[in-house]
């Protein structure tokens, strides 16, 4: 029996493989003092930071602009992001972000971004809001902003919520199928259980297709009001060319349906947005701007347009972050 537990873990490597760099774990940052500019002073949010900049002193936000609240994936893509942030910040749109561990259970971290955000409400009078992920952190955001999470926020003036979410999994992770198998975890002695452990940590049981996360998605509150849902065909993109022009890495993650769900995709408020463009190409890869999603903000009112006479400037700005 131990024989046959080693040869059957031995035959799930490649999976291992495949999802290690995929699932490997970000830094979790620490919050930021934020100054809304009132008078009860800078506060802390958990899990909130500034995105870009140094982390000195308070992070001033203007209470009277909408805020974009940005949740990163994982694999670099919170630097990625912190890069994506300075060009809102160009276009005269300001962000915050939210930070997480991202092998913690994915509906305990949608959970406590549910509070992050609720802990903004009291502070802006300007009631528009985009919550905007990518990967992983698409996920994280959607979960956070079913009625059972984030529900009514209280009294007062509601938020105008736009949910974006770029290149995520909702139908689960293909790979990581064979996590949801009880037989397998039983002949193996549990040597396939904790490899899925030991890879994904402790979100494991939620990232596979017939995990409950994927399954039962919940219904979005009512305070969102649209939801831009961006897919990527990441079928022969690159990510990496090595020095003779040859492709050394691919920037294939997901497949278009591992992106497709229909108890997400049937709510009303979605607009699916299909973009041919590699998984880290779509948020700025090595030397790659993300222009593509830039484009795609910017259509679907996400991202202010440029002004004609500062093209030049932005895409100057593009080319110095990436």
């Amino acid at each position: 029996m131990v024989n046959h537990a080693a040869m059957i873990a031995a035959s799930r490597a490649p999976f291992a493989v495949a999802l290690l760099g995929l699932l490997a774990a970000c830094a979790e940052t620490q919050g930021v003092r934020i100054d809304f500019g009132d008078a009860r002073g800078a506060i802390e949010i958990p899990g909130l930071s500034r995105c870009w900049g140094t982390d000195d002193g308070a992070l001033h936000l203007d209470p009277d602009k909408p805020l974009v609240v940005i949740v990163h994936g994982c694999n670099a893509s919170q630097g990625r992001f912190r890069s994506l942030a300075a060009v809102f910040e160009a276009h005269d749109q300001q962000t915050v972000c939210f930070n997480y561990d991202d092998r913690r259970r994915m509906e305990e971290v949608a959970e406590e971004f549910a509070g992050a955000v609720r802990g903004l409400e009291p502070h802006l009078r300007n009631r528009e809001i985009t919550v905007l992920g990518h990967s992983q952190g698409g996920l994280v955001a959607r979960r956070a902003l079913i009625d059972s999470h984030y529900g009514r926020s209280g009294a007062g003036e509601r938020l105008a919520v736009r949910l974006v979410t770029v290149s995520s999994p909702f139908r689960g992770i293909e790979a990581s199928a064979h996590c949801s198998m009880t037989a397998l975890h039983v002949v193996t002695l549990g040597v396939s259980a904790g490899l899925c452990a030991a890879i994904a940590g402790a979100k494991w049981r939620e990232i596979h297709p017939r995990s409950e996360f994927m399954t039962q998605p919940g219904d979005l509150t009512d305070e969102v009001g649209e939801y831009v849902k961006v897919v990527t065909d990441e079928r022969d993109t690159c990510r990496r060319v090595d020095g003779r022009g040859r492709c050394a890495e691919d920037d294939f993650v997901f497949s278009v349906p591992e992106q497709y769900n229909e108890a997400v995709d049937g709510d009303g408020r979605v607009r699916n947005v299909e973009v041919k463009a590699g998984h880290v190409e779509i948020v700025g890869g090595e030397s790659v701007p993300p222009r593509k999603l830039v484009e795609i903000l910017q259509a679907n009112g996400v991202l202010a347009r440029t002004p004609p006479d500062q093209v030049a400037a932005i895409d100057a700005l593009l080319e110095a972050l990436f």
